[in-house]
Parts: C-alpha cells; sequence; structure tokens
C-alpha cells in the first residue's frame, strides 16, 4: 500500500468516530481535526498551540488528502484556513478515548493483515498528566515493539501492583481491538496465576520473567523444566 493510499485509509477509519460536537458553528470537519491530532503527535505536537502552527506549516501537503475551510476576504486576498488552537482545545475535552483507540485498532488491523504481533506490557507514570487529586497518573501501556507503535493504554487509579489487575480487566477488549495480537510479554509483576489463566482462555501465548525474589515460582519452574531441550536466543534484531 502507498503512503497515499495508507493517508486515505487512515482518514476512513476516522470517520467512524462519533463527532460530539454541537451541529451548529463548525468551522472544519471532524476527521480533519483528528487526523491532524493524530498526526501532530507523531510529529511531537504536544499542545494546541503547536497543533495550529505545525498544521499551518504543511497545509500544502495536508490538503492533499485532508479538507481544510476556504475563506474569502473583502480586503485581502482569500486563503485556506486551518484549525484554531482554541478549536483544538474545545474537541479535547469532548472526545471519548475508547472511540478513537477503536478507530485506531482498525486501521492498525487493515495494514496488518495476517500478521502476527507481540505486545509488550510496561506500566509507566505519565508525568505531564495529573488525575483530579493533582497526582500524576500511572498508566499501563501496550507496545508493538517490533514495529514501533503503542497499540493501547489505560489508567491503573492506584498502585502499582495493579498493574495485572488492570491488564485482566482490559484483556478482552485489547484481543478484540487487535485480533493479530498473540503474544504478551512482561516483566515479573505479571506472573500471576489468575492472569495467565486468563490469556489462556483467549488462546494467547505469554512470556513473563520470574526472579529470584519468587523462589517457589522459580523452583517449580526449574523442576518443570528441567529436561527440556535448551536453546540460546537469537541475537537482536535477527
Amino acid at each position: 500500500m502507498s503512503p497515499p493510499d495508507i493517508l486515505k485509509l487512515f482518514v476512513q477509519c476516522l470517520h467512524k468516530v462519533p463527532d460530539p460536537r454541537s451541529k451548529h458553528g463548525q468551522s472544519h470537519s471532524f476527521p480533519t481535526l483528528l487526523a491532524l491530532t493524530l498526526l501532530g503527535l507523531i510529529a511531537n505536537c504536544t499542545n494546541p498551540t503547536e497543533l495550529q502552527r505545525w498544521s499551518k506549516n504543511h497545509l500544502t501537503t495536508l490538503r492533499s488528502f485532508l479538507r481544510f475551510r476556504y475563506r474569502s476576504y473583502r480586503n485581502k486576498a482569500s486563503e485556506w484556513c486551518v484549525p484554531h488552537a482554541l478549536t483544538f482545545s474545545r474537541l479535547f475535552e469532548k472526545l471519548s478515548l475508547e472511540d478513537l483507540q477503536q478507530a485506531f485498532a482498525e486501521f492498525v488491523n487493515v495494514l496488518l493483515t495476517d500478521t502476527a504481533i507481540v505486545g509488550a506490557v510496561d506500566g509507566k507514570t505519565a508525568k505531564q498528566m495529573k488525575d483530579e487529586d493533582g497526582n500524576p497518573l500511572l498508566m499501563l501501556n501496550i507496545f508493538a515493539q517490533q514495529i514501533k507503535l503503542h497499540l493501547a493504554s489505560w489508567s491503573v487509579d492506584g498502585d502499582k501492583t495493579n498493574e495485572p489487575g488492570c491488564l485482566k480487566k482490559h484483556l478482552e477488549e485489547l484481543f478484540t481491538m487487535y485480533p493479530c495480537l498473540k503474544l504478551l510479554t512482561g516483566d515479573a509483576i505479571f506472573t500471576q496465576r489468575p492472569l495467565l489463566e486468563a490469556i489462556q482462555e483467549y488462546e494467547r501465548d505469554y512470556l513473563f520473567q520470574v526472579k529470584e525474589n519468587q523462589p517457589k515460582v522459580l523452583e517449580k519452574m526449574k523442576e518443570t523444566f528441567k529436561d527440556a531441550p535448551q536453546q540460546k536466543p537469537q541475537p537482536s534484531g535477527q
């Protein structure tokens, strides 16, 4: 699929996200606003003002696959207009994260048809996002590292030990969004029987670490796999 076709597919998927805005006073296409937002994030635009500036700087290229408003003036030349920073801000207050993730997942699944991918599970503190009490948000993230793609994120809403429970809660959502996701990997905190049994129920595989601070689990694994054939891992990148 050529880059122009990929961009057109991207916009088509965004058309399926419900528009939360009022029907009155709309100056810009909703899919255009979403596309500018997501493309701007890839370009490291972290706030509405940067999005407005980036959209204006790349307007010629963006117009090849997005719809912009053309404004006529009496006393100066007519021009194509990009959304104002306030337009982005008002939209972000109403957007549904779930709807956006569904549209993005549909886009990824079309690109990765018949491709099995591996998801790395990792909890990170979002330094630039805070909850209602002003505390940094702890987010559970799913990354497809081999293709350098972020798949999904959820707020853990509590102590770091809640990460396995958060993942278990969202397994159905995750595997429904990404049927091509066949293997999950993570550190030792995810090596818990209820979580691993839940993953098996969805007929997926898992690869989690077990550290020496879990001696009982480690000894049982050594006994179970003592006669298994040994094989060194392939070098990174192969």
